[in-house]
């Protein structure tokens, strides 16, 4: 990516008043200043707008209105990797780095010229919540990414960022309409979209948490703003309820509710516990640490775990005898839904935060719970099936005929689901389950 860096960086010092950081931004024909300090920031177009916006005084020093730290990646990153990185925090300036040292900038600008410019016009179109279409376009952009030979799982990661980025442009609108928060809280995506394994839209998984009970209308009206600005992007409601909408509460509530799910796990609370297992905070200001560190202590205790464990054991592969695979292959049935459930099984088994499958799996043989090999394979085989299930479903299916599959395919397929049986097989030695 460091090709797209055509001039070195301009820095400017924390003294440099925002008038003179302007002037020589003009004079310079540049959007972003670097601005010097430890950690550096960066000082950009978007920062002058708001600042004037505001009406704050042009004398003030640069340090006052710059944005701090600097986020950069190495000059070396792939185009989609940093494309995802901009778009998951919002930031149209990337600085480069080599050596440690920042050697260039890349903007939205550049990156709108290259094989980028999907996703970053998607971007935009979330910026002013242009929402009709928007499913399509994801449609269109999983479908031209895939085409050009991008990896499934980094496609993934970056719808998983524009879906973030619409759920925080919606939170902003619904503040600026219903006033500023009575007390903090946090947005939380679930399931799929919470371990950025979502590509095409499927329907909401979403909560509410609040830090203080009493303000319950607030954050209802919040609520039914956000989900009901995803249900105008295509974002097809939860059967199940997993909304925001029905799903908001204090975090002491979310406490009571989560000790009676792991405590007396029958199987609609072990649903919910696992849901939750996956959470992940896309909007608010609200510190969730503290709870999900105590979220998870609360999963390892010892009847939970048993049926999580059990759980894991619910979609064995399927028979493949004499190396044939069935007549009709489900890749989330079949593939992701086994591998997904023993990631996270060792996430709550080893105390792992982490939420992506891959990086679970890399835990897990971090701390033994997995052997390194086993790891690898489960890892290969979820990256396969998930570009499998997304070539089925954007053809309208769930499934795919094993005719659809390249002889390559079909191998690391047979391999994969060898892997889940021995997985499993050692889960249920572990722990006595039949």
């Amino acid at each position: 990516m460091g090709a797209l860096a055509t001039r070195a960086p301009l820095w400017a010092p924390r003294s440099l008043s925002v008038r003179e950081a302007a002037a020589r931004m003009q004079a310079h024909g540049v959007s972003s200043l670097l601005v010097e300090g430890d950690p550096p920031g960066i000082f950009t177009d978007r920062d002058l707008r708001r600042w004037v916006a505001e009406g704050r005084p042009l004398e003030a020093p640069l340090a006052e209105a710059a944005s701090f730290p600097l986020l950069a990646l190495p000059r070396t990153t792939p185009l989609l990797e940093a494309v995802a990185f901009m778009v998951e925090r919002g930031i149209h300036h990337l600085a480069l780095l080599e050596g440690g040292k920042v050697v260039g900038m890349v903007t939205h600008t550049d990156l709108v010229r290259q094989e980028a410019q999907l996703p970053l016009l998607l971007l935009r179109r979330i910026e002013g919540l242009v929402l009709e279409g928007y499913a399509r376009e994801v449609a269109g952009l999983v479908q031209s990414l895939l085409e050009a030979g991008a990896g499934a799982l980094e496609i993934g990661r970056l719808v998983a960022g524009l879906n973030d980025a619409l759920v925080r442009r919606l939170l902003a609108e619904a503040e600026r309409t219903l006033g500023p928060p009575p007390t903090p809280y946090a947005f939380l995506v679930l399931g799929s979209e919470g371990r950025r394994e979502q590509a095409l839209l499927t329907d909401q998984d979403n909560a509410l948490l609040y830090a203080e009970e009493g303000h319950e209308p607030y954050f209802e009206a919040l609520a039914e703003r956000v989900v009901g600005g995803l249900l105008e992007a295509g974002f097809p409601p939860c059967p199940g309820g997993y909304m925001a909408t029905r799903l908001h509460m204090s975090l002491e509530g979310f406490r009571r509710a989560m000790r009676g799910w792991t405590e007396a796990p029958e199987p609609e609370a072990l649903l919910k516990a696992q849901t939750f297992l996956d959470l992940r905070q896309v909007g608010g200001e609200l510190d969730l640490r503290p709870l999900e560190a105590e979220l998870l202590a609360q999963a390892q205790k010892g009847v939970f775990l048993h049926h999580l464990a059990r759980s894991a054991l619910a979609f064995p592969p399927p028979s493949t005898p004499f190396g044939r695979l069935p007549p009709s292959l489900e890749p989330k049935r079949h593939g992701l839904f086994p591998i997904v459930l023993l990631a996270r099984f060792y996430a709550v088994y080893t105390g792992s935060p982490e939420r992506h499958t891959l990086d679970r799996l890399k835990a897990a043989s971090g701390k033994g719970a997995l052997s390194a090999e086993m790891a690898e394979l489960l890892g290969e085989g979820f990256g396969l099936f998930f570009r499998l299930r997304l070539r089925a479903e954007l053809k309208g299916q769930g499934a795919l005929s094993p005719k659809a599959l390249s002889p390559l395919e079909r191998r690391r397929a047979l391999e994969a689901f060898r892997a889940v049986r021995t997985a499993q097989g050692h889960l249920r030695l572990r722990f006595g389950l039949r």
